[in-house]
């Protein structure tokens, strides 16, 4: 696959790769955390104290399904531990829910999320060596793949303190003209907020410097220039499969602080 080539696909390739997980369970640090059901996705582990932010932001209020470690299925918060944050008005009775949602109670183990990273670095890495039979063609599942690993690392840090989402942190990289800006938030940007959070938790987890993620940023935009492609264009898949190799094992690690 040419640089130029390349370069093309890591901007326009259409996002196929949205993955919704529901796969976290409570982790253990000292605190209780809380996952919360937000526009019909699983969002958590939220330390309590990040709770008051959220409703004030109107993404939890009285009626909103939240889950933590030692309930039986998920509540509205109004009738949990969680009232405490809700203004009056929002402390009404409210129905409980026809239905519970399919990710009424995470449910994989860690085992298994480590299991599933394992696999997508593993058919990342298929992909993009079969790319030199397939004249290029795997490398754009070798990309979804890439992304996907992204996404699940942004999940995995998701406590209210980070600067967005998993969906938007790889959802507006392919935002033309805007992506130029925002692949150094979605790539240096998780480095940084992922060491916040080990730091935040004091956790056992090795903190990364965000050079090489930066590095990568900057070979892509040259992958954009026509004849310096060629120069930067082997470089970068370079950077690029240390990148991911980084980003699960750093994710990997996360998980494991669960246990």
């Amino acid at each position: 696959m040419s640089p130029g080539l390349f370069a093309h696909f890591y901007w326009f390739i259409t996002y196929i790769g949205y993955i919704k997980i529901s796969n976290q369970s409570s982790v253990e640090r000292g605190g209780i955390v809380w996952y919360y059901s937000f526009q019909n996705q699983q969002v958590g582990p939220v330390e309590d104290d990040a709770i008051s932010g959220l409703v004030a932001d109107q993404k939890i209020n009285g009626s909103t399904l939240v889950w933590t470690q030692g309930m039986p299925t998920w509540q509205p918060a109004s009738s949990t531990a969680l009232v405490k944050y809700l203004p009056q008005a929002a402390i009404a009775p409210v129905a409980a829910p026809t239905a519970v949602p399919a990710y009424a109670v995470p449910y994989k183990t860690s085992e298994m999320e480590i299991k599933e990273l394992n696999d997508l670095f593993m058919w990342f890495w298929i992909c993009l060596a079969g790319s030199l039979v397939t004249f290029g063609l795997s490398a754009i599942a070798s990309m979804v793949l890439f992304y996907i690993i992204l996404y699940r690392h942004w999940q995995l840090i998701q406590d209210g303190y980070a600067r967005t989402s998993p969906g938007k942190a790889v959802g507006f990289l392919f935002i033309p003209f805007f992506n130029l800006y925002w692949i150094f938030e979605a790539f240096p940007g998780l480095i940084r907020y992922t060491n916040a959070y080990i730091q935040r938790y004091g956790l056992p987890v090795k903190m990364q410097d965000a050079g090489l993620a930066t590095a990568f940023c900057i070979l892509t935009l040259l992958c954009l220039i026509p004849y310096l492609n060629l120069a930067t264009g082997v470089a970068v898949l370079v950077i690029q499969i240390i990148l991911a190799k980084n980003l699960r094992d750093s994710a990997v690690a996360l998980i494991q602080t669960r246990k």
